[in-house]
């Protein structure tokens, strides 16, 4: 059915099309529901505490008995100078903003993320066939999760570290293009030399490594999927495309962001966490950008802001949200996920065969 089974092999999976884990969206409705169409359903699970990670995975076990993925954030993400203060633009703009909205002090930097051992042993645990990394892949962390028998995938935003992921163990590499919404998942280098698209990185990480590439950035429908395979990719991973599934974990504002918005209405930006992420634009990126200061480290720019964000889905106020977004969002579709994917599946297999035939 597929030309390249590499990954659908790997991964016991049906179609080489992974949902990408998009952590704060994904829910355990939306995982079963792509596993059982024959994908690899994905959670994000870096801000999950390992009690509520446990509840999860138990809640996709009682939807699918098929494969399925949780993703972490590297353990290294955690540290950080929890001595870290806003300078006194940023400060001030916060100060502004919680007058505004009546949410009184502005909260001390605190641990947003992990704690990612504990996080991984509940994954260990409950014997949770794929687990995926963001930011790197410590060489012990997968040696863990290859020892109870799951397979391991992480992202890569340069081919040099697609090598380094290839070298600790994993068993795919995401390559990870610079449309791709969300964080960037540079993990060597400056994320600006990171930012590579998908169609100049993906065949040349598949030329460097030997383990299947996943292609991810951009890709909305069958022509990105089958142009993806044509570059040497084994599958995708599609993150955007997947935001318009109505079971998405997706705030009507937001919702409503996503079906308005065009590629040059999204960037990348270090004002929402401190780490460079791709994300619609809004008056909260766009004011602290404005600020031109020197902004908290990751996570502690994220955690400042936490306030304002909880207030911001409370009033459906796309101002203040995180609204992660590629920037193929001016192709997204509102659908049920059995029906995106019967569609891209069925388009993919149509378009492969023209292309056959010509």
């Amino acid at each position: 059915m597929w030309p390249d089974r590499k990954l659908t092999q790997l991964l016991g999976i049906e179609h080489p099309i992974i949902q990408a884990p998009m952590a704060g969206a994904t829910n355990p409705v939306i995982v079963a529901a792509v596993s059982n169409a024959g994908g690899l359903g994905s959670f994000g699970a870096a801000g999950t505490p390992p009690k509520k990670l446990r509840e999860t995975v138990w809640a996709i076990q009682e939807r699918t008995s098929k494969p399925f993925n949780i993703n972490l954030f590297a353990a290294h993400t955690e540290d950080f100078d929890r001595n870290a203060r806003p300078g006194p633009r940023l400060a001030e703009q916060l100060t502004a903003y919680h007058a505004e909205f009546g949410l009184g002090d502005v909260p001390v930097p605190g641990p947003m993320f992990g704690p990612f051992d504990e996080q991984l042993d509940v994954l260990i645990e409950e014997k949770v066939p794929v687990i995926s990394f963001h930011f790197g892949a410590d060489v012990a962390a997968v040696e863990r999760a290859h020892a109870d028998g799951a397979k391991v995938l992480c992202s890569a935003t340069t081919v040099d570290e697609a090598k380094t992921l290839e070298q600790a163990g994993v068993d795919a590499v995401i390559a990870q293009g610079g449309e791709a919404g969300g964080h960037r998942g540079t993990f060597s280098i400056d994320y600006e030399r990171a930012l590579i698209g998908t169609m100049a990185l993906v065949p040349q990480v598949v030329d460097a490594v030997s383990v299947p590439v996943i292609a991810a950035g951009g890709i909305m429908d069958a022509r990105g999927i089958v142009a993806s395979l044509a570059l040497g990719a084994s599958g995708v991973q599609m993150g955007t495309a997947f935001l318009g599934c109505v079971e998405m974990s997706v705030l009507d504002a937001w919702r409503s962001s996503l079906g308005s918005a065009a590629a040059e209405d999204t960037k990348i930006t270090k004002a929402v966490s401190g780490r460079p992420a791709r994300a619609i634009r809004n008056r909260y990126i766009e004011e602290v950008e404005a600020l031109g200061e020197q902004l908290l480290p990751y996570p502690a720019q994220y955690s400042v802001s936490r306030d304002l964000r909880k207030s911001a889905a409370e009033r459906d106020d796309s101002g203040f949200m995180s609204m992660w977004a590629g920037q193929g969002v001016g192709l997204i579709r509102n659908q049920p996920v059995d029906e995106f994917m019967r569609e891209i599946i069925e388009s993919s297999q149509k378009l492969l065969g023209q292309l056959g035939s010509s």
